[in-house]
C-alpha cells in the first residue's frame, strides 16, 4: 500500500468541518428468531468518537446487535432503546439515522468504477439535497486520496485486489458523511497479512478521523489490537466491556477467560484461603474470595502459557509443579512447550528464545513448573467472581501435607 506509514493532512480534511457528538446507548435490547434468543437484554454504552469492538464466536449475537443499530433489523422487545446521542432512534428508517456500514464482502457494484462506487451514495440522495456534479467528485477525490487509491478511480472491483476493495467499500460507507460507521467483519475475507496491514491503517486512519465506530470481528487479536473498548459477548449476552488491556489480564468470567488467547485450567479445591491443586497447594491470599460463589470448595483454575515458570530444579525446596516435556515448537516469536504433570493434567507454556537456549530444553526430559498470576473461579456458572493473585517472593507454592 503506497504511503500507508502516514496519514496526515490533506487525509483528514474530509472530516474536518464534519465532527459529531455521537455516543450510543443499546438499552435493553432483546431479539428472539423462535424460540432462540440472539439477543437477551443487552446494555452497553459507546462513547463518541471511540473505536468499538463487538467480539465474540459464531452466534454469540454480535452482528445481530450491530444490524440493529444500523436499523437492519428490529428489537423483538419495543421497550429496548437504541439512542444517538440521547436520541432514540428506534422509528427512524435506516436511511435517517446517519449510519455508514461496511459488510464482509465489500457489496461492491460490480459493473461501476471505483470513483462511481464511492459516488453512488452521493448521486442517488434526492435532488433537493443532492450535491453538485463538481462537489461530488472532490468529495470522490478527497476519499480516494485518503484511502490511497488515487491512481485506481478507473478501475473495476475485478481488478483490485481483496484489500483494495475493503478500503473502496470504506471509502463509499463514508461518502454520505456518517455519523456513526459500523464495520460487520471488514477483514474476514482477506489473507492473513493483507488484514495486518488493514488493521493498522484502520487504526491510524480512526485517529485522524475520531468517527465513532463500531466493528464486528471473532478474530481476538483483531479486536485487541485495533478498539479502544472491547464487549466480549457468549449466547446473546455481554460477558465483560472493558479495554484491551482490561479483558485480556483482568477476565471476569471463565468465558472470557477461554476466549481471550490460550489458557491452561486445572480443577483445584479452595479451603481457608489455600488453593489446593492435586498435591501441591498455594497460599496466595485466596482468603478474599467469597466462599457462597464456591460450589463444594471446588473451583475451576486458569494459568496463562506466558504466566508459568520453568526451571530444571526445585528451588529452595519450593513445590513446584513436577512435569516432563512431550513437544517443544521454537518455530515462531515465542517457544511453545508442551508438557505433561504427576497427575496427567496437560500444560503449555510460553517462553522466549533466550529462556530456551539457557535452559537448553529438551523433549522427555522432567521440569518443574511454577505458575504465577492464577485465576480462580467459582464452579457455579452462574458466578462473575475471580481472583487474580501474582505470587511474591513469600507466596511460593508448597507440597501440601
Amino acid at each position: 500500500m503506497a504511503n500507508r506509514d502516514m496519514i496526515r493532512g490533506r487525509d483528514a480534511d474530509f472530516f474536518s468541518n464534519r465532527s459529531y457528538r455521537m455516543g450510543i446507548e443499546v438499552k435493553n435490547i432483546t431479539k428472539q428468531f423462535g424460540s432462540f434468543y440472539a439477543l437477551n437484554d443487552v446494555d452497553v454504552r459507546i462513547e463518541s468518537g471511540e473505536l468499538f469492538a463487538l467480539l465474540g464466536p459464531s452466534g454469540s449475537g454480535k452482528t445481530t446487535l450491530l444490524r440493529i443499530i444500523a436499523g437492519l433489523e428490529e428489537p423483538s422487545d419495543p421497550s429496548g432503546k437504541i439512542l444517538f446521542a440521547g436520541e432514540n432512534v428506534e422509528t427512524q428508517r435506516v436511511g435517517d439515522r446517519g449510519v455508514g456500514f461496511v459488510f464482509q464482502h465489500y457489496a461492491l457494484f460490480r459493473h461501476m468504477t471505483v470513483f462511481d462506487n464511492i459516488a453512488f451514495g452521493l448521486r442517488i440522495r434526492p435532488r433537493n439535497t443532492r450535491p453538485s456534479k463538481a462537489i461530488i467528485r472532490e468529495k470522490v477525490m478527497e476519499l480516494l486520496h485518503l484511502i490511497q487509491l488515487d491512481n485506481l478511480s478507473d478501475r473495476y472491483p475485478h481488478q483490485l485486489s481483496g484489500g483494495q476493495r475493503q478500503r473502496v467499500a470504506l471509502a463509499r460507507a463514508l461518502a454520505v458523511e456518517p455519523k456513526v460507521l459500523l464495520l460487520d467483519e471488514p477483514f474476514g475475507a482477506l489473507d492473513a497479512k493483507v488484514r495486518q496491514e488493514l488493521r493498522s491503517w484502520l487504526r491510524r486512519l480512526h485517529d485522524e478521523i475520531h468517527l465513532t465506530s463500531v466493528f464486528v470481528t471473532h478474530d481476538q487479536d483483531e479486536a485487541l489490537e485495533l478498539a479502544d473498548r472491547v464487549a466480549v459477548m457468549n449466547a446473546g449476552k455481554i460477558e465483560q466491556v472493558g479495554t484491551p488491556d482490561e479483558v485480556f489480564h483482568n477476565p471476569e468470567t471463565e468465558f472470557v477467560m477461554h476466549f481471550l488467547g490460550s489458557v491452561n485450567q486445572f480443577r483445584g479445591r479452595l479451603e481457608k484461603g489455600k488453593l489446593q491443586i492435586g498435591p501441591y497447594e498455594y497460599d496466595y491470599g485466596f482468603d478474599s474470595f467469597p466462599s457462597e460463589k464456591i460450589e463444594d470448595n471446588l473451583t475451576s483454575v486458569f494459568v496463562r502459557p506466558h504466566d508459568l515458570v520453568l526451571s530444571l530444579e526445585q528451588e529452595n525446596s519450593s513445590a513446584s509443579i513436577r512435569a516432563y516435556i512431550v513437544k517443544i515448537h521454537s518455530a515462531g516469536a515465542r517457544v511453545r512447550v508442551e508438557m505433561q504433570t504427576e497427575t496427567e493434567d496437560s500444560l503449555i507454556a510460553e517462553i522466549s528464545h533466550q529462556e530456551y537456549r539457557d535452559l537448553h530444553l529438551k523433549s522427555g526430559e522432567n521440569i518443574f513448573v511454577t505458575p504465577r498470576n492464577i485465576r480462580v473461579f467459582g464452579s457455579s456458572s452462574a458466578t462473575n467472581s475471580a481472583v487474580s493473585t501474582p505470587p511474591s517472593q513469600s507466596s511460593r507454592p508448597r507440597k501440601a501435607k
